[in-house]
């Protein structure tokens, strides 16, 4: 399977990247087909299905929280329970602190298995009227980052 994650610490955007990224996806026509996917930003999980680049039909599964086991293993459920998937997109935290390593264990995804790219995100640290237009500057070029990827090989979307 193909795995594109979104990385980081508590509060850099990684679960906000993925909502942006699922919006993304949904404009260029993959629809939900398990799950749903919130109308305005909230931690979500959901199974989009649509044609890549080349015309193959491709499943593709998402998920943005990853902050506790549990979490985790709610996200194994549905995983389980909504049949076989082309790519899967996930935050997961940093660090041995977060259950980073559960993440991987309980999703069972390791090299060379699987390809994996993570994509680190880092927390925006402008102060005062600064702030709003660094971390805008910032969403942006993570997005344009994301769509360059998924638009590209191995993703093909």
């Amino acid at each position: 399977m193909e795995c594109l994650l979104i990385g980081g610490a508590q509060s850099v955007g990684k679960s906000e990247t993925i909502y942006r990224l699922t919006n993304n996806l949904i404009a260029f026509g993959y629809g939900v087909i398990a799950g749903t996917f919130p109308p305005t930003f909230s931690d979500f999980r959901v199974v989009l299905e649509g044609s890549n680049r080349f015309g193959k039909t491709v499943r593709i599964i998402i998920n943005s929280p990853t902050d506790t086991v549990d979490i985790i293993n709610q996200f194994k459920a549905f995983f389980d329970a909504n049949g076989n998937y082309d790519i899967l997109i996930s935050s997961v935290r940093d660090g041995n602190f977060w259950p980073r390593g559960d993440f991987f264990r309980i999703m069972d995804i390791s090299r060379p298995k699987d390809f994996i790219l993570e994509i680190p995100l880092a927390k925006i640290t402008r102060r005062d009227t600064n702030f709003p237009v660094a971390l805008t500057w910032y969403q942006t070029q993570i997005d344009n980052l994301t769509n360059h990827i998924i638009v590209n090989t191995p993703f093909n979307l």
